[in-house]
């Protein structure tokens, strides 16, 4: 299970990459960000570092770097079939994916493989 800090790690996962890096850099937080990746792979990320990156973010209009503005509602009936998903290599985030194997983009460490029930 993903720890509670594990839907912003998603979010930030999402987004991650050179572009993420530099602009990381340029607004002097390229230590938290490494902080946060270095916490990732250990699966647990702290909410100080994730509120560090989008406080740094938020001052230069890039607001809600690691929240996602989603809402979710379960389907309805019953919960019998069981997919094949790919997920977070080290559980920091909840991240799934069901078509093929990806990768952390925090950590480059290639998914795991689970089996869902929806």
């Amino acid at each position: 299970m993903a720890p509670t800090t594990g839907p912003r790690v998603g979010v930030l996962c999402e987004q991650a990459g050179e572009a993420l890096a530099e602009r990381a850099a340029r607004y002097g937080v390229a230590d938290v960000l490494a902080r946060v990746v270095a916490a990732a792979s250990r699966g647990e990320v702290p909410e100080a570092d994730l509120d560090l990156l989008d406080g740094a973010f938020a001052e230069h209009g890039i607001d809600s770097l690691t929240r996602a503005h989603r809402g979710f509602e379960p389907w309805p009936g019953a919960r019998d079939v069981v997919v094949t998903a790919w997920v977070c290599p080290t559980g920091a985030c909840p991240r799934a994916a069901t078509d093929k194997q990806p990768s952390c983009r925090l950590t480059g460490h290639p998914f795991r493989e689970t089996r869902v029930e929806l």
